[in-house]
């Protein structure tokens, strides 16, 4: 099971995003038609470090982790996530999701969570594994 987009997926939308609002700013900013091709350029070249930036920080990394105790454990990853401001919303299969409230959710998205035995599976967004990695 994939639990966010993919890699291609989540390159392609900070390109194209990045891309249109460059072409589009440049071509006003510079007084310039879009029927020259310049703000094109200079849209592409935003939008490829864009896209590379949007990918790197925001795509989705899955960690599996290893415990002893899986009430220890467990305990331990709900405090890192609660000090992080997610809270538990739902379930998805055997995923336990959780995401920070209203507006924040926006820029933060959500975490999956799979407890099994003696092995847990985490996904979300690489900023956030990164932080919850760090807690634990």
């Amino acid at each position: 099971m994939q639990l966010g987009p993919g890699l291609l997926i989540t390159f392609l939308y900070y390109f194209t995003c990045t891309t249109l609002i460059t072409t589009v700013f440049s071509s006003q900013v510079l007084r310039l038609s879009l029927v020259t091709g310049m703000p094109y350029s200079v849209g592409v070249i935003f939008g490829l470090i864009g896209g590379l930036l949007g990918t790197y920080f925001n795509r989705t990394v899955t960690v599996s982790l290893e415990f002893k105790s899986k009430k220890v454990f467990t305990a331990t990853l709900q405090d890192a996530l609660t000090e992080l401001g997610f809270e538990e919303t739902s379930k998805l299969d055997d995923f336990v999701v959780y995401q920070r409230p209203a507006l924040s959710n926006l820029f933060s998205g959500k975490v999956f969570v799979q407890i099994g035995k003696g092995k847990a599976t985490i996904a979300s967004r690489s900023r956030n594994i990164k932080r919850i990695r760090r807690k634990i």
